[in-house]
């Protein structure tokens, strides 16, 4: 037998056999998220609520997939292929704006078309809204007042919103971060949801301040 043979003879039948020369490695599990808003801050409540149609809600490119987002460093962003959204940001937003407009004493209706809410004599606004942010950045642990001695980042959740009534339209733009107490999927996903509750309590915040602007003029 040729001094090579034996060696090759051994390793096909460890392979055979089932076994593998390579160390075991566990597979690493996938996960599914959802934004879950905490209670505070709340939904803006009113007796004379302010009609609201809600139009298109989009989501920036970098952030539209199913994938947990972390920023890199300038314009370099990863997407998580192990740890993802278990709904598009665009539909779980959506969700979450429409749950909120259609709750019993809340400040904002729900209408299907406010133009026709404005002729009846009531304010009505018309929204489109688009995610411009909805990320990790694990380095950005400074100015944060609600960081802790063991803060490991952030989780930034950015809005801008069209607000329209009739013929008077404006942009605004809102944005919220909020500590990673440490990093790990589970934790993101909790501060992009704190971060989506401030936020869309701002959004309310501007929606009925216009109603009010169209009620003194």
């Amino acid at each position: 037998m040729n001094w090579w043979k034996g060696p090759s003879l051994i390793l096909a039948i460890l392979l055979l056999g089932g076994c593998t020369l390579l160390p075991e490695r566990e597979p690493v599990e996938r996960a599914w998220y959802l934004l879950e808003l905490p209670d505070e801050p709340a939904a803006r409540t009113a007796e004379e609520p302010v009609a609201v149609e809600l139009g298109s809600v989009r989501v920036a490119p970098a952030y539209a997939g199913n994938g947990l987002v972390y920023r890199l460093g300038n314009h370099q962003y990863e997407s998580d292929y192990y740890n993802e959204w278990f709904l598009k940001p665009s539909e779980q937003v959506e969700q979450l704006l429409r749950e909120r407009w259609t709750r019993s004493g809340a400040a904002l209706e729900l209408v299907d078309n406010a133009s026709a809410v404005r002729e009846q004599g009531r304010p009505a606004v018309r929204v489109h809204v688009l995610i411009t942010a909805l990320y990790g950045d694990l380095e950005a642990v400074t100015g944060i007042e609600s960081n802790g001695p063991g803060a490991s980042g952030v989780g930034h959740m950015g809005l801008r919103a069209q607000l329209t009534q009739g013929e008077r339209s404006r942009l605004v733009h809102l944005e919220s971060d909020q500590a990673l107490e440490r990093r790990s999927a589970s934790q993101l996903v909790a501060a992009l949801s704190r971060a989506t509750a401030e936020v869309l309590a701002d959004l309310e915040d501007a929606i009925l301040e216009d109603a009010e602007a169209m009620r003194d003029d």
